[in-house]
């Protein structure tokens, strides 16, 4: 025989007294559902809690591990180009320099170039912009180190044509880098330098004396390049400085909008 419980609600007026059964098995039942969803929440909270914990960690460790290689990838590339830089700096001092004629020490930097071939200090400020196209890409600073990231200016062209040499000079690297593809760096003296980077093929090579407009290569999309551009750079000594102080021209294609 099952035992029930009765239970009786008595109005505080004379209306009708109601009464109900509940059986035992289901009052249990009653009594064992909220206990078993406040078991089941607490497990719940036990287990999951601390992996929301970790979770978090995990995620702040990862922020820092993001941060630290990006760190490492900008040391990275800041030593890849001090590397080129002294190599560049090294070959136009003379110091790996093969040269089947009697050097001659001339300017102001003391760069030695192959007798005959002479370098007017008046050429050699850089006044003959180098291809004719739009600006894409500006300086984030007028003046930079060789920590900058982008120490120029892109200018987009056609692919295909002429790059000419800002200034007179002597080139000191005509190759291929990871970042730049294609690349021509000229010594001018002075302690002036110019970098034409990404071009489609270069036309001269280390050693080569170039006059100021000279044909140097052609716009390409070779290197890191989203699209064919030149990336130019104007440098004296170890600070690049903005390339749009000397081609103010620039300005009136300038498609950054910078003011």
């Amino acid at each position: 025989m099952s035992t029930k419980f009765t239970f009786f609600i008595v109005p505080d007026d004379d209306s009708e007294t109601k009464s109900f059964s509940l059986g035992k098995t289901f009052i249990k039942i009653l009594i064992a559902v909220p206990f078993l969803v406040l078991l089941g929440l607490s497990i719940v909270l036990i287990t999951y809690v601390p992996r929301i914990s970790d979770y978090d960690n995990l995620n702040q460790k990862y922020e820092v591990l993001v941060s630290e290689r990006m760190k490492v990838f900008d040391l990275t590339k800041s030593l890849k180009k001090i590397t080129h830089m002294d190599e560049f700096v090294r070959n136009t001092l003379g110091a790996n320099l093969n040269l089947t004629e009697t050097p001659k020490i001339i300017d102001s930097a003391l760069m030695i170039i192959p007798e005959k071939n002479i370098i007017s200090l008046s050429d050699n400020i850089p006044s003959f912009p180098p291809v004719e196209g739009f600006i894409s890409q500006r300086m984030k600073n007028m003046f930079s180190n060789i920590d900058e990231a982008h120490g120029g200016i892109d200018i987009v062209a056609k692919e295909g044509t002429p790059i000419s040499s800002a200034a007179s000079g002597v080139v000191v690297f005509s190759g291929w880098t990871y970042e730049m593809g294609n690349l021509i760096i000229i010594y001018h003296g002075g302690g002036y330098m110019t970098h034409y980077g990404h071009n489609q093929n270069n036309l001269v090579s280390r050693l080569d004396m170039v006059k100021r407009g000279d044909v140097i290569g052609f716009v390409g999309n070779t290197g890191i390049s989203s699209g064919p551009h030149l990336h130019f750079e104007i440098w004296r000594d170890d600070s690049s400085i903005d390339p749009l102080i000397y081609f103010p021209n620039y300005l009136k294609k300038d498609l950054t909008f910078k003011n």
